[in-house]
């Protein structure tokens, strides 16, 4: 990796999302982004175009948006289901179901279906925020500040296929691990799993508790992601900044834990397509990206290890707990920003930011 460019573009709208658009056999250049805590919060779908003013060699790329949706609350979760159709949460309880349309000039959004109410409180009736979305296949899981774990059938004009009283506390976080199985995370930073096959009332098969450098107090699970190809390795960002690992099949006990950011963690996730890369956002305004060590290969000094420590070499470096530090190297692509950075996604060599100091940030040049 060489030095890391940042280009930063001033937007007027905090950003609490943002999505690169799939495109097939090249690289994007269209994004979505969604605001939050402004008077009227927007997805906006965004084009990259040549500078028009700037003649030079070097003449970057600036996003210029195409189109915009009105959104009923803060924009908590967009993710893709097809590479034309989005899945939108929103803090208002609902989800919605958008289709871009592209075009030479101008794209298009739509919203093609709007959910029913999925999150509210019991006592008072009142609608509350569905806090996070995960998308396997054609269903989408999301949870929310009532404790609810709703599973919503995209084809079906969003109905709901199972709703599972998941806790009794706000759930701040959820993840698909394969089709039948998703965890939440809950304010209190316990991890739980549920079969989303079972008739049953929704009894979670299996729960775990985020570590925490102060055993007297709770930390909190801020988000979670899983290793692109084994899916058995989860990770967890956290209130106080650090980042817990659990290998599912063994989840007992985590596999590591690594202190990180001295703020909560945002947003954390493995680069689509280079596995040995994770990055993580914080509160802070830091963007970090943590590199794989390169896994030795022949020569004497490996025939001369023992095979217990030939093994351990050979696991994922994220389940070497205290080793993993080693096997692990941290690069602080953006720091001291003193506003969070909310959400990233990456391709390629480059990385979008979304933040509340109301930009976008493009970071290049990262593999």
């Amino acid at each position: 990796m060489g030095d890391a460019k940042v280009n930063t573009f001033f937007i007027s709208e905090k950003i609490s999302k943002v999505r690169w658009v799939p495109e097939q056999l090249r690289e994007s250049e269209r994004f979505l982004t969604g605001s939050w805590d402004m008077p009227k919060n927007f997805v906006r779908i965004w084009r990259l175009h040549r500078n028009q003013y700037d003649g030079s060699e070097y003449n970057e790329f600036v996003p210029r948006c195409s189109d915009k949706l009105a959104m009923n609350g803060d924009v908590t979760g967009i993710e893709f289901v097809t590479d034309e159709t989005v899945i939108v949460s929103c803090s208002d309880g609902r989800i919605s179901l958008l289709k871009i349309k592209k075009a030479v000039e101008e794209d298009v959004l739509q919203r093609e279906a709007h959910s029913e109410v999925l999150h509210s409180f019991k006592a008072s009736g009142k609608n509350t925020s569905c806090t996070s979305i995960s998308v396997y296949g054609k269903d989408v899981a999301t949870v929310g500040e009532d404790g609810r774990l709703n599973i919503v059938d995209t084809q079906a004009h969003l109905a709901v296929r199972r709703s599972i009283e998941a806790d009794s506390c706000s759930l701040l976080s959820v993840l698909y691990v394969n089709p039948q199985e998703v965890l939440t995370a809950n304010r209190m930073g316990i991890i739980r799993m549920f079969d989303i096959r079972s008739s049953s009332d929704g009894t979670a098969t299996s729960a775990f508790m985020t570590s925490c450098e102060d055993d007297k107090r709770c930390n909190y699970v801020s988000c979670l992601t899983s290793h692109p190809t084994q899916p058995h390795i989860v990770l967890a960002g956290s209130e106080e900044g650090s980042i817990t690992v659990w290998d599912l099949r063994n989840p007992g006990y985590p596999a590591s834990y690594l202190s990180a950011h001295t703020s909560p963690i945002t947003d954390i996730g493995f680069h689509r397509s280079d596995p040995s890369k994770l990055f993580t956002t914080a509160e802070s305004g830091e963007l970090w990206l943590w590199a794989q060590h390169p896994t030795m290969s022949g020569g004497v000094h490996r025939a001369m290890e023992t095979s217990a420590t030939t093994a351990t070499e050979n696991t994922n470096p994220w389940l070497n707990g205290e080793r993993a530090k080693n096997r692990i190297s941290v690069t602080a692509l953006m720091t001291d920003l003193r506003k969070a950075i909310n959400s990233f996604d990456t391709q390629s060599s480059k990385i979008i930011c979304g933040s509340d100091s109301e930009a976008i940030y493009f970071v290049d040049n990262i593999l």
